[in-house]
């Protein structure tokens, strides 16, 4: 319970300070939503949202809202034989940062989660829900909360990041947070 709140919140924080400061990515979500929603967002409408999909999984490539993974093996990984009972630690922050896999890991694309985009990606390049078998059970009801908050958010609100991404300073704590919080301005849009 405590994972499934804490962590999506976190993610939600992350990705409204990446939209705030890219301008033209949230005007390009904004523009989505006006197409898509005409009246509350439902289920089906959920699936449309390709562009604040790409933006949600890009904020957790760069923000991972766990950081940090430990694993107990028990088997073969790549032709290496593990021993059962060694933990393994895995750092999405980190993992999610390799050029071979996303080029200019630091800068904030989108696009790069686009299906086209992704074709080829190794599985196991991009895992802010772990992955394998034993991966977050909750990682669709996470996404399709963070897809109605966010949603609602930018349909009634330009947002406006108050903080450099250096000023942020993430902590690799159980949950990865900005040492200072994130401050961001929201302006009610004239429709």
């Amino acid at each position: 319970m405590f994972e499934g709140h804490d962590t999506t919140a976190a993610s939600m924080n992350w990705a409204l300070h990446l939209i705030g400061s890219h301008p033209e990515v949230q005007k390009a979500v904004q523009a989505e939503l006006q197409e898509v929603f005409d009246r509350h967002v439902g289920v089906e409408d959920l699936k449309k949202l390709r562009c604040l999909e790409c933006v949600i999984k890009e904020s957790l490539r760069i923000f991972p809202s766990v950081p940090l993974l430990l694993l107990l093996c028990c088997s073969v990984a790549d032709g290496f034989k593990v021993p059962k009972g060694v933990n393994a630690v895995i750092i999405p922050y980190a993992l999610h940062r390799d050029p071979r896999y996303f080029p200019e890991p630091e800068e904030f694309r989108p696009e790069r989660f686009l299906p086209e985009n992704s074709k080829g990606r190794h599985p196991y390049a991009y895992i802010p829900f772990s992955a394998g078998p034993r991966n977050c059970i909750g990682q669709r009801f996470a996404m399709m909360e963070e897809k109605v908050v966010l949603a609602t958010i930018l349909r009634h609100f330009d947002v406006e990041a108050c903080q450099s991404r250096e000023e942020l300073r993430p902590l690799g704590e159980l949950i990865l947070r900005p040492e200072k919080g994130i401050w961001i301005k929201l302006q009610r849009r004239t429709k």
